[in-house]
């Protein structure tokens, strides 16, 4: 009866002290508000357990997680790329390789309505494909696994409104709606803007003969700045959704990418 009584008490204190840390409960993840990632923890079954905070960046997300506040982020695939390990301001962060969500494609956000643009840009994209220039910035940012090279069907040019490329052209720059994240656009240790989107959207703007102009945004506020013309564009590793495109028009696909967990390197085997 004795021996009884003692493993009873002692399976009493496992489930107790398992309550008293609320299992996942206990764990907080966090996400750009308003992204790809953030509709992943609030969608996926992985994440029902746990609490989820929600930050205005990438880069505040990755910040969380290494410093402690936070157990997990859900970041862009490629965020991962440029942002996290050896040689990076996350060394101690890294990818739960076994776990990936929501395959997803990147594209470029303009005004409704906007479809003289977006064939004008999607020309210029062809372009870089063809030409090889477009692989050649992938690569440099090691990117060159989630380039979707496929061309661009271009519409005729009298079913496409101009009016939104006229606006831009009159101006001779395009406005670029960026927010900071490597191996996208971040700056670099001159304090100057670079990257993949920062090399390719000057590519591109090249070729359509306009300067660009790059501009930080808070994502949350996307559709608001683009449409007050604040903004031209939205190129930023934008996931295209079906939000993304009820409220813009939207360019070819021109990357692959994912949603991964990130956690420090010491925790990976505990998810």
């Amino acid at each position: 009866m004795k021996k009884f009584l003692s493993i009873l008490l002692a399976v009493v204190m496992i489930v107790c002290t398992f309550a008293a840390c609320g299992g996942n409960q206990a764990m907080t993840i966090v996400a750009e508000k308003e992204s790809a990632g953030e509709k992943v923890v609030q969608t996926d079954e992985f994440f029902k357990d746990y609490t989820y905070t929600a930050v205005d960046a990438q880069s505040k997300a990755l910040m969380e997680v290494s410093s402690g506040t936070a157990d997990g982020c859900v970041v862009d695939y490629v965020c991962s790329i440029g942002m996290i390990g050896e040689g990076t301001d996350y060394a101690n962060l890294s990818v739960v390789d076994k776990y990936s969500f929501n395959d997803e494609q990147y594209g470029i956000a303009f005004r409704k309505g906007s479809t003289k643009t977006v064939a004008l840009v999607n020309a210029a994209i062809n372009e870089l494909i063809e030409n090889g220039k477009l692989m050649e910035i992938a690569k440099k940012y090691k990117l060159e696994n989630q380039i979707n090279t496929q061309p661009a069907e271009i519409p005729s040019d009298e079913t496409l409104d101009a009016s939104d490329w006229e606006y831009i052209k009159s101006k001779g720059t395009m406005v670029i709606g960026v927010t900071y994240f490597a191996p996208m656009n971040y700056l670099d240790g001159n304090n100057e803007l670079t990257g993949f989107e920062t090399e390719f959207a000057t590519e591109v703007c090249k070729i359509l003969g306009v300067q660009p102009v790059f501009q930080e945004i808070t994502w949350s506020a996307k559709f608001s700045e683009l449409n007050s013309k604040t903004i031209d564009c939205i190129w930023n590793g934008m996931t295209i959704t079906d939000d993304v495109q009820t409220n813009t028009e939207v360019s070819k696909s021109y990357m692959n990418n994912k949603q991964v967990l990130v956690v420090k390197s010491e925790n990976v085997s505990k998810f």
